[in-house]
């Protein structure tokens, strides 16, 4: 996603909060998109229900899957 000015992450803390996060982004690798800095190994982001999370909302993360997009 990205603002005016920088590309972000929605992000979920441990009490359900959604957040947001700053990252800079690297190229395409076989059809998943390098993060190169801005995000921690552990860090939860959101990759379903993009357009309905808001930062400060709760929400009830639950485990996924990032697929590789088709070329």
């Amino acid at each position: 996603m990205s603002d005016q000015a920088n590309k972000i992450v929605f992000t979920v803390t441990e009490d359900g909060t959604v957040g947001t996060k700053r990252v800079e982004l690297g190229p395409i690798i076989d059809g998943l998109r390098v993060v190169r800095s801005g995000l921690a190994p552990t860090d939860r982001i959101v990759i379903e229900g993009l357009p309905r999370a808001r930062p400060g909302q709760k929400v009830k993360a639950e485990d996924g899957t990032i697929k590789a997009a088709l070329r």
